[in-house]
């Protein structure tokens, strides 16, 4: 076996979309990733999005920039002293927190803050499963029991009792479980009404639940925290105020996607080769080999984004057919099943356009929120980033809150 690298943009953007080779990634975490659907390839892969995919619909997105959004900020604002400085991942886990539950299916027991810490902690445990395989500490045996008792708490305590009140409702209602029409307001109801038809075991079922409650905010609390450190820097570098920058939300809206851009939630992508293929650039694999597919390499291809491809400049002129996110969020049968809440639409012409009912994505609208609410870094404390992951992640970032008019 062996194992080709790709760097460049085209080359890796041929991978992303090659049907024969499979997602190998998260092969080290499969504790919790084991045949969830980013992990699933061909057919199987093409039936559990088709079913999970009538969760993202225009309404539910609405929904979450419009309502869920600022309102669920605002209370994780209300909980915090403001007089001091308080860590953005923190804030971003107990964000992301409500829309991964939202999302999962999974209910709150008694909506307390004491629970509200301990699903955030729980969160961050199973993200961890994710990360095994970029995992450079020494105490990886460790990190697995972890794991595995964190998939045990949240079988028990979440899962189950969310399980349960839906299949109860689904006979109540006269639906039963095996009919894809039977509810669509979350990925666990989605699969119970369809678990026959997908061939899914009780176990597979928790893994992708757990799954969808670890990937709508693991990757978003990184998101969140580079966002924000890049529109710092953007905003002293430019001279802008952060009314000015609220003032122009597509501006806001082409950091939060050059932003991604540079800091793609995991720097390479991992393949390996189902069956013998081939390469754009002509180097053929044989059956087993592996290819990783250097993903913050080409999203600073300077043939695509120009020479100062490792800057931050969400004014950079985008060629036809590339998208303002690199491949961060992918390309192929894998590009991400949530892309559009994350990172919205882009404006055909922005000058013409009617942006009334454009969506910005979950992102955009947390970093207006967050400006809104009179984000900036604390003075006193410095961030510090996360010197156990090979991924470019901050274990740390300080922020505070002044009083602002709330534009």
């Amino acid at each position: 076996m062996s194992v080709l690298r790709i760097a460049d943009y085209a080359g890796c953007e041929a991978a992303l979309k090659n049907p024969h080779l499979r997602q190998s990634l998260y092969d080290a975490g499969s504790l919790l990733m084991e045949d969830v659907l980013v992990n699933l390839h061909g057919d199987a892969h093409r039936a559990r999005r088709q079913v999970e995919g009538q969760l993202f619909r225009r309404s539910f997105f609405r929904d979450i920039e419009s309502n869920v959004l600022p309102k669920t900020l605002q209370a994780v604002l209300d909980t915090v002293d403001n007089s001091g400085a308080i860590d953005l991942k923190w804030l971003s886990y107990r964000l992301m927190l409500h829309l991964s539950l939202i999302f999962a299916g999974i209910d709150r027991v008694n909506g307390t803050e004491t629970e509200s810490e301990h699903l955030t902690a729980l969160l961050a445990r199973l993200g961890q499963a994710a990360t095994l395989g970029q995992y450079q500490g020494s105490d990886k045996a460790q990190l697995e029991q972890d794991i595995r008792a964190a998939i045990e708490e949240f079988d028990l305590a979440y899962y189950q009792p969310s399980k349960r009140r839906r299949t109860e409702a689904m006979t109540r209602d006269g639906h039963g479980t095996d009919e894809s029409q039977a509810g669509n307001e979350d990925i666990l109801a989605l699969l119970l009404a369809n678990q026959s038809s997908l061939g899914l075991s009780d176990a597979a079922m928790l893994r992708e639940v757990g799954f969808f409650y670890l990937a709508s905010a693991h990757t978003s609390v990184h998101s969140i925290t580079h966002g924000i450190h890049e529109i710092f820097d953007f905003v002293r570098a430019q001279g802008l105020t952060a009314e000015a920058l609220l003032n122009n939300p597509l501006l806001l809206q082409r950091c939060a996607h050059e932003s991604l851009r540079l800091h793609p939630s995991s720097p390479e992508a991992w393949r390996r080769a189902e069956c013998a293929t081939s390469l754009p650039d002509g180097r053929k694999l044989a059956k087993g080999d592996e290819v990783v597919i250097d993903l913050q390499s080409a999203n600073r291809d300077r043939a695509v984004f120009g020479e100062d491809a490792n800057a931050f400049d969400p004014n950079r002129d985008r060629k036809a057919g590339i998208n303002p996110w690199g491949l961060s969020l992918g390309s192929g049968m894998h590009v991400c099943i949530g892309l559009n809440l994350v990172a919205g639409t882009v404006p055909r012409d922005p000058s013409t356009g009617d942006l009334s009912g454009h969506q910005w994505g979950s992102l955009t609208v947390i970093y207006r929120l967050l400006l809104a609410a009179g984000i900036a870094r604390d003075p006193s404390q410095l961030p510090q980033k996360d010197p156990a992951s090979a991924r470019d992640t901050w274990l740390r970032y300080p922020v505070v809150f002044h009083e602002t008019s709330n534009a």
